[in-house]
């Protein structure tokens, strides 16, 4: 996570996301300022698969701390000529604006989508030969309700740890997987988790058969 926020201190999401990855030793949460070392910059980029620019929306682009740390760490020393260190590496965006979701679309206040306004970064994830990940985009984090904020948090969680949380089933194997590890961690809410875990498991159990019989209908079509 290379989190660029000019005032990190008075961020109210960004605290919600630093909890929300607190039990997950494979995250590198990595805060960055004007002062830094290129070469260990570049060390800790290598040693990760998924990087992801996490940042808040400043005039239809990310702070200018950013810009500076990209200006210095990829260099094209590093980025292309003939080492290409990133190449096949993921990149993400995690995007945090004050406006609603309805500004940002053709017509409407901001005119343009999320994603057109981060298509910067999606050039530079093809120049250095990474793999440009579907943005994550937050709107209005104060006025989410409780249930949003929840259902926030597992998108970001599988964001940074699910290899396909762009596919359902991916997304619910994650789930099984986090609900189990929390079973083994803890005996007294385990019953309870128990239940949950049976819960989607026959839930996914019905849609693998739903999903076998949609095929099996579709090869009799194509015959």
């Amino acid at each position: 996570m290379i989190v660029a926020h000019p005032q990190l201190e008075n961020s109210d999401v960004q605290p919600f996301f630093r909890e929300a990855i607190a039990n997950f030793s494979n995250v590198t949460w990595h805060p960055i300022t004007n002062s830094f070392d290129v070469l260990e910059e570049q060390k800790l980029l290598i040693s990760h698969e998924r990087i992801i620019f996490e940042f808040p929306l400043y005039w239809y682009s990310a702070p200018a701390v950013l810009k500076h740390w990209l200006d210095d760490v990829f260099t094209m020393k590093f980025t292309t000529g003939n080492r290409y260190a990133l190449a096949g590496k993921e990149l993400g965006i995690v995007v945090s604006t004050g406006d609603k979701e309805r500004s940002f679309r053709a017509g409407e206040e901001e005119q343009f989508t999320i994603s057109e306004l981060m298509r910067p970064y999606q050039a530079l994830a093809g120049k250095v030969r990474m793999h440009y990940l579907p943005v994550l985009a937050v709107h209005q984090f104060l006025y989410l309700t409780p249930d949003d904020q929840q259902r926030l948090m597992i998108r970001y969680q599988q964001y940074l740890t699910n290899p396909k949380f762009e596919h359902f089933s991916e997304r619910s194997e994650w789930f099984q997987q986090q609900l189990q590890e929390r079973i083994r961690a803890n005996a007294t809410m385990a019953p309870e988790l128990e239940q949950i875990l049976n819960v989607i498991q026959n839930n996914q159990d019905e849609l693998d058969d739903l999903q076998w019989n949609l095929t099996e209908l579709k090869k009799e079509e194509d015959s």
